[in-house]
């Protein structure tokens, strides 16, 4: 077993109990945000540019309006993305990702490289 390894079990068993527990519910946080459906693709479809809600029907493919609306009113209710009204005419909406929205993405491109790193291992 390598020394890493080692010392998080090490850390690991020295917590109490309540405190291990509130982390793992806070895993499990992180995991119901990013399962549920079109999450992760209205994310990326945001950071990719795609800030307008057509072009987000347009990025996100299979989804209907009514899903992307409900999808990024409940995305900005959790503080992931922030709705921006931009005046002028005509006048548009634009969603962009929050402080705490870009944090999330950070966490699902270690996922993403994880992942694939995971991938080539088992593959060959």
């Amino acid at each position: 077993m390598n020394n890493e390894l080692e010392n998080i079990l090490s850390n690991i068993q020295q917590k109490e109990a309540s405190v291990l527990c509130q982390e793992v519910t806070s895993i499990g946080d992180t995991m119901d945000v990013l399962r549920a459906k079109w999450n992760v693709e209205i994310l990326t479809a945001i950071l990719c540019g795609q800030t307008r809600f057509k072009d987000m029907l347009t990025s996100v493919k299979n989804i209907s309006e009514k899903v992307l609306a409900d999808r990024l009113k409940q995305l900005a209710d959790d503080k992931l993305i922030e709705k921006q009204e931009c005046y002028g005419y005509p006048p548009r909406v634009e969603y962009r990702l929050t402080e705490h929205g870009k944090r999330l993405y950070g966490i699902v491109y270690q996922m993403t490289e994880w992942g694939m790193e995971h991938r080539r291992l088992m593959l060959g």
